[in-house]
């Protein structure tokens, strides 16, 4: 498996809807999307797969959205590029007790 990619909260954002769904926009990465899935422990980071061997970890995911981040059972994803929306899909996401092992590169 290849070491994680890890996004501070500076490369991301998160939007939260009042119908209680949730948006994460990152940055584009060159390759596709394979399986995408995502694994929340109710803490301070969420784990994104973009592929299975691909793991993104976003960092210091603000309070205010980590009770609504432990009651969806999917996020829509979407990967920005210079402002511009280069992908968008939808990711099944699964609260766990804790976060699978990931090395940072």
């Amino acid at each position: 498996m290849s070491e994680a990619v890890v996004e501070p909260i500076d490369r991301y954002d998160i939007l939260l809807n009042e119908d209680n769904e949730i948006l994460i926009a990152i940055h584009a990465r060159m390759d596709g999307v394979k399986t995408p899935r995502i694994f929340y422990d109710g803490r301070d980071r969420i784990l994104l797969y973009r592929t299975p061997d691909q793991p993104v970890v976003l960092a210091d995911v603000p309070g205010g959205v980590r009770s609504a981040l432990q009651q969806v059972d999917r996020i829509l994803m979407v990967e920005v590029q210079d402002d511009s929306v280069v992908r968008e899909y939808m990711t099944p996401m699964k609260v766990v007790s804790k976060l699978p092992a990931v090395r940072a590169s």
